[in-house]
């Protein structure tokens, strides 16, 4: 009779397997996802988000609830969004026992599917969600014309 013991080690087994399943698509969508998981520690958690194509601009939402405003950081490089952070241990002193909200750091990069005016990104942090809008540009946006000088 496996009982309570065989349920828990079958949710365990769904639950690692989920995690693998997750590992292989960040590593195919995102190169560097390998790199950083060998620094990773028990700590590390990966906040849920959301990417909308609102017309006019790419909308990032990600949920992150405990984590204050200036453990934010967000930048833009390699035509990519770069999010990280850090949720602090708020539990009081004593003996726990049970822990399920992770906390520690985290991070998460997004290839832009377009182009995007990098220079308009705006980034705003209400009620533990992290809202950052990413105007697109037009795809002639970033051209300029260079002058041809006759040399002697």
């Amino acid at each position: 009779m496996t009982g309570e013991s065989g349920r828990k080690d079958f949710i365990d087994e769904l639950k690692a397997m989920k995690q693998r399943m997750e590992d292989i698509f960040m590593r195919s969508f995102d190169p560097g996802a390998e790199r950083r998981d060998k620094d990773r520690t028990e700590d590390d958690w990966t906040p849920r988000g959301d990417i909308v194509d609102a017309g006019k601009e790419l909308v990032y939402s990600l949920d992150l609830p405990g984590v204050m405003e200036h453990d934010i950081q967000v930048e833009c490089k390699d035509d990519r969004l770069w999010i990280s952070g850090l949720r602090k241990d708020d539990l009081p002193e004593g003996d726990s026992i049970r822990v399920e909200r992770p906390k520690g750091s985290f991070s998460r990069v997004f290839k832009f599917p377009c182009p995007v005016d990098e220079d308009a990104i705006q980034a705003e942090f209400k009620r533990g969600v992290l809202k950052i809008s990413v105007p697109k540009s037009s795809p002639g946006c970033r051209a300029r014309r260079i002058e041809v000088r006759e040399v002697e």
